[in-house]
C-alpha cells in the first residue's frame, strides 16, 4: 500500500531523504566493492614486491659479490707470479681480504634466498643445487688458499677441470636461473594485477553508471516535483510585483512547499483586502492634498525626482501654463522651469540644499504688457522617512504689491532725506559758526547746548546720508563703475582711513594679502566705502588691545577678500538678520548707529554680483567674507601689512610687528 493510498502526507524533508538515501546506499555498495577490489590489487603487488622483489635483489648481490670472490684467485694467481717480495705479499692480502670480505656478503643473500623460497618446486631445487654447489665452492676456495700459502697454487687448482672458475660458471648460472624465475614469476603477477585491475574498472564503470541513471532519475522526479510549486509562486509573486493582486497558487502537494503555497494564498488574499480599503484611504488624501494646494492663491507645483509635475494648483496652472502627469501618459507633466529657477531646482531634487531667498533681488518677473508679475521663488526638497528624495514643492510667492509698496517707501525715504539733507546742511553750519563765536562770545550752558545740537546734527546728516546712499544703490547699480583694482589697493586705502582711530583705541590691524593674486571687477569707490564701514564696525565692537585682520585669498574666478576681529561677536540667532535693514543686535549699542551700514555693504557687495556671509561667535570675534568676481586682466602683487599703534612693517616672510 503506498502513501496516497494511507492518505498519509510526504514532507519536503522526507522527499529529499527517500530520494537520496537509495542514492547513499548504492554509493556505499559501489565504495564497498571498490575498496574490497582495491585491496586484493594491492596484495598481489604487495607479493610482486615483498616477496619476489627481494628474491631478485638477494640473487643479485650474491652474483656481484661471487664476481668479486672470482676476482680474488686471479689476484692470487697473479701475486704468485711476481719477483718482488713485498709487491706478492701486498697482493697476496689484498686477494684475502676481498674473499673474506665478499664470501659474508655472498653468505648474507644465499640466506636471504634460501629464506625467501616462494616458487615451487622450481626455485627449492635450484636453492638446493646452489647450496651445495656453495659448500663445494668454499671447500675448493680454502684449498686454493692453502696451497697458496704453501706457495704451491698451480694455475690447474683455479682453470683446470672441476677447478674453481669452472664452480664459478656453475654457481653463477644457477643465479641466473633462479633470477629469470622471479623475473618471470614478477611479470605473471603483473599481469595478473593488470587483468583484475580491468576487471575492476569494469565492474566499477557499470555500478558507476546505474548510480548515475538512478541519480538522474531520482534527481529528475525530486526537481520536477520541487520546481512545480516554485515556479508557480514565482510566477504569482512576478504578478503582484506588477500589481495584480488576484494571484492564486494551485497546491500540488500538503508538505512544506504546499504550505507554501497556502501561505502564499492568504497572503494576496490580505493584500487585495487591505489594497481595497487603502485605496479609498490614498483617494481620500490625494483630494485633501489637491484641495489644499488649490486654496493657496500663490502658484504651487509639487514636482517629482525626474522633474515632471506631480500636483499643480490652478494659480500655477494659470500663471506658468503646466499641466499635472498623467499616470497613462508618461511624457505628460513636463516643465521647463525658469532659468533663474533651473540650479536651485535641480540641487533640491539632488537632495543637496533648499532654496529660501528673503530678499527682492531674488524675485523673478513673468509676464508682459503691463501685466508683469513679481514672483519670489521658495523650493522645498521632500524627503521619506529614510531620506531619500523624493522630488520639491515649489512655491511662487506673488510679491508684485509688496514690491511696489517697497520702491514706494524707497522713494519716499530717498525723496524725504534728499529734502531733509539741505535744511539740516544750514542747521549744521549755523551751529558750527555758533560754536565758533562768530556772533558774539557764549556762555558756558549756551557751549554745552550747541555741542549737543552739533552732535546730534552730525548723527542725523550721517543717517541722511546712510539712507540716500541705500536708496541710490537700491534703484541704480548701472550707475556703477566697474574697472579692475587691486585687492592689495582696496584694503591698503580702506586700513589707512582708519589707522588713527586704531591706534587711538589701541586694536591692532594686520593685512595679509598673498602674492599672486588677481584683480577684482570692482567700482572701487563703492568697494571702499563697503570695505570702511566694515572696518568701522569692527573697530566698534572690539576692545582695546584686540586685532582687526584683513585677509584676501584667490577661489576659482573669484577673490574672497575678509574682515576678522577679536570681539563681542553675535549671537548665532542674529547672524542671518545683520544684513537687514536698520537691524540692530539687541543689547550691544556701541557706537550709537543707525543699523544701515552693513546693509549698504550688502547692496554694494551684490550690486557687483558678488556674495557676503558672516561668521561670528559671542566672546571670540566675528569675521565678513566679500567674494567678488576677477576681471582676468593684470595680477595683484600682494604684501602684508600691520597697522598697529606704534609702527608698521612687512611680515613677507618675517615676523610680524605688534
Amino acid at each position: 500500500m503506498g502513501y496516497k493510498a494511507m492518505n498519509i502526507p510526504i514532507t519536503l524533508r522526507q522527499r529529499i531523504l527517500l530520494t537520496l538515501l537509495p542514492l547513499l546506499i548504492l554509493l556505499g555498495v559501489l565504495g564497498s566493492a571498490g575498496v574490497l577490489l582495491l585491496r586484493q590489487l594491492g596484495g598481489s603487488i604487495d607479493v610482486i614486491l615483498r616477496e619476489n622483489y627481494n628474491s631478485v635483489i638477494a640473487v643479485q648481490d650474491l652474483k656481484e659479490a661471487l664476481e668479486r670472490i672470482d676476482s680474488s684467485f686471479q689476484f692470487m694467481l697473479v701475486a704468485q707470479g711476481l719477483q718482488n717480495p713485498e709487491e706478492r705479499d701486498s697482493l697476496t692480502l689484498h686477494a684475502l681480504k676481498q674473499f673474506d670480505t665478499n664470501w659474508d656478503i655472498y653468505q648474507k643473500a644465499l640466506a636471504t634466498e634460501q629464506a625467501n623460497v616462494t616458487i615451487h618446486p622450481e626455485e627449492d631445487l635450484l636453492v638446493s643445487s646452489l647450496t651445495e654447489l656453495t659448500r663445494t665452492y668454499r671447500e675448493q676456495s680454502e684449498k686454493f688458499y692453502q696451497h697458496a700459502s704453501d706457495k704451491s697454487v698451480e694455475h690447474q687448482d683455479y682453470y683446470g677441470k672441476e677447478g674453481l672458475y669452472e664452480r664459478f660458471l656453475q654457481i653463477k648460472q644457477h643465479a641466473d636461473d633462479i633470477l629469470q624465475l622471479n623475473q618471470q614469476e614478477m611479470k605473471q603477477a603483473s599481469q595478473d594485477a593488470s587483468r583484475l585491475a580491468s576487471r575492476s574498472m569494469i565492474w566499477l564503470s557499470v555500478g558507476l553508471a546505474v548510480a548515475v541513471f538512478l541519480a538522474s532519475l531520482s534527481a529528475w522526479h525530486t526537481i520536477r516535483s520541487t520546481l512545480r510549486p516554485i515556479q508557480a509562486v514565482t510566477q504569482a509573486a512576478l504578478g503582484i510585483s506588477a500589481g495584480d493582486l488576484d494571484q492564486m497558487v494551485p497546491v500540488f502537494s500538503r508538505d512544506e512547499l504546499g504550505q507554501l503555497a497556502e501561505a502564499f494564498n492568504v497572503m494576496t488574499h490580505r493584500l487585495r483586502e487591505y489594497r481595497q480599503s487603502q485605496s479609498s484611504h490614498l483617494r481620500r488624501a490625494q483630494l485633501t492634498s489637491q484641495a489644499t494646494i488649490d486654496s493657496f492663491p500663490d502658484a504651487v507645483l509639487v514636482i517629482d525626482s525626474e522633474g515632471r509635475v506631480e500636483m499643480a494648483n490652478p494659480a500655477a496652472r494659470r500663471l506658468l501654463g503646466v499641466v499635472q502627469r498623467e499616470k497613462n501618459l508618461p511624457t505628460s507633466g513636463t516643465w521647463l522651469p525658469p532659468e533663474q529657477l533651473r540650479e536651485q531646482l535641480n540641487d533640491a531634487l539632488r537632495g543637496q540644499r533648499d532654496y529660501l531667498p528673503e530678499g527682492f533681488d531674488r524675485i523673478i518677473l513673468l509676464g508682459q504688457d503691463g501685466g508683469e508679475r513679481a514672483l519670489l521663488p521658495r523650493i522645498l526638497t521632500i524627503r521619506d522617512p529614510n531620506g531619500l528624495t523624493l522630488g520639491a514643492a515649489v512655491l511662487l510667492q506673488d510679491v508684485t504689491r509688496l514690491r511696489l509698496l517697497d520702491q514706494m517707501k524707497g522713494d519716499l525715504v530717498a525723496t524725504a532725506s534728499h529734502e531733509l539733507k539741505t535744511p539740516l546742511t544750514s542747521v549744521r553750519l549755523a551751529v558750527h559758526l555758533l560754536l565758533e563765536e562768530s556772533t558774539g562770545p557764549l556762555t558756558t550752558k549756551q557751549t554745552e547746548l550747541l555741542l549737543d545740537a552739533r552732535e546730534n546734527s552730525e548723527r542725523l546728516l550721517a543717517m541722511v546720508n546712510n539712507l540716500l546712499d541705500l536708496a541710490r544703490l537700491e534703484q541704480g547699480w548701472r550707475q556703477l563703475e566697474v574697472h579692475p583694482a587691486s585687492c592689495k589697493s582696496l584694503m591698503h586705502e580702506a586700513a589707512e582711513a582708519i589707522q588713527m582711530r586704531m591706534q587711538d583705541k589701541k586694536v591692532e590691524l594686520v593685512a595679509e594679502i598673498p602674492d599672486g593674486l588677481p584683480h577684482v571687477a570692482v567700482d572701487k569707490e563703492r568697494i571702499g566705502h563697503a570695505l570702511r564701514n566694515l572696518l568701522d564696525n569692527a573697530l566698534t565692537y572690539t576692545d582695546a588691545g584686540g586685532r582687526i585682520t584683513l585677509t584676501a585669498k584667490a577661489d576659482n574666478d573669484a577673490v574672497i577678500l575678509s574682515v576678522s576681529d577679536t570681539g563681542t561677536g553675535i549671537a548665532p540667532e542674529y547672524v542671518p538678520r545683520i544684513f537687514e535693514k536698520f537691524f540692530r543686535v539687541p543689547d550691544q549699542s556701541r557706537g550709537g548707529g543707525t543699523g544701515l551700514g552693513l546693509a549698504i555693504v550688502h547692496e554694494i557687495v551684490v550690486g557687483h554680483g558678488g556674495t557676503i556671509t558672516c561668521e561670528s561667535q559671542p566672546g571670540v570675534g566675528t569675521t565678513f567674507h566679500i567674494r567678488l568676481p576677477v576681471s582676468h586682466s593684470d595680477v595683484d602683487y600682494g604684501e602684508v601689512v600691520v597697522y598697529g599703534e606704534a609702527s608698521s612693517a612687512s611680515l613677507n616672510g618675517g615676523t610680524r610687528s605688534e
